[in-house]
């Protein structure tokens, strides 16, 4: 590849023990070189010890300091770094040994991509079980804008999936729609996020697994789950999306994944 895009992955953490060895695991096994930051909230477990145990082996720095939530952290962490590529891996979930290899190729051969995303995928901590799902994904960018993928029209956008260019972050103001924002200032900030994205650049699927969203008890995605919900304009969160929204869509994938197979076979 000529001029490779450089890749800065942000990790915010609070009292992140013990799953925060499994994000840095699945980062030391990458195969390229990138940037990862570790933006801890002045944990009071070791956290940040145990992140410095990594440094040697691929170079994660850490930052102790207090913040005003999650989603600051992120916003902080991401103004330290400069990678052309971007994306933020919370404490627990993980990527593939050849996520950020696949990721610098896609970016390095497609000058036209702005923003990616994979298969979304599941590790279920009590059962140390990997979950993925059956079809692959295709995104509309006018729907992601509608903020239809709320959870009850459609399923969340995996946001440890999500990797995109610095230009779209800054285009997008990003760093000004993070600034601040946490637990008592807004949950939903990633919901957000790729609405205003949307209204740049298309969501294209890489057709494999990215990364696993961790389930664990206690995680701030299930205490805040409600919250979370509310800021997505649902007052009733359901246990799962409609059914039929979600069938359409999964059938709406399958038909623009094919589309995309033909296309590249009559090339």
């Amino acid at each position: 590849m000529k001029n490779p895009p450089t890749i800065s992955i942000v990790t915010p953490v609070y009292n992140g023990l013990p799953q925060i060895r499994r994000t840095l695991e699945s980062l030391a096994r990458q195969s390229v070189p990138f940037e990862h930051l570790v933006m801890d909230a002045c944990s009071k477990d070791g956290t940040a010890d145990v992140v410095r145990e990594y440094t040697p082996r691929y170079g994660v720095t850490v930052v102790s300091e207090r913040d005003e939530g999650l989603y600051d952290a992120i916003g902080k962490g991401f103004a330290r770094t400069q990678g052309d590529v971007m994306a933020w891996l919370n404490a627990g979930d993980s990527y593939m040994p050849y996520t950020l290899s696949m990721v610098r190729r896609v970016f390095a051969t497609h000058p036209e991509v702005d923003w990616i995303t994979g298969v979304p995928a599941y590790y279920y901590e009590s059962r140390d079980m990997v979950c993925m799902e059956p079809v692959v994904p295709a995104y509309s960018q006018s729907v992601i804008r509608r903020g239809w993928h709320n959870g009850y029209w459609l399923p969340h956008l995996q946001q440890e999936s999500m990797f995109w260019r610095r230009s779209l972050w800054e285009r997008a103001g990003a760093g000004e729609l993070m600034r601040g924002r946490g637990a008592t200032k807004g949950v939903a900030a990633d919901y957000l996020l790729w609405r205003r994205f949307a209204e740049h650049a298309r969501l294209h699927t890489v057709c494999t697994v990215l990364s696993t969203f961790a389930f664990a008890p206690g995680q701030i995605s299930e205490r805040l789950r409600k919250q979370y919900f509310l800021e997505c304009g649902v007052k009733n969160p359901p246990d799962h999306p409609l059914r039929l929204t979600n069938y359409l869509w999964a059938f709406y994938s399958l038909l623009r994944v094919r589309a995309s197979l033909r296309e590249k076979n009559l090339k």
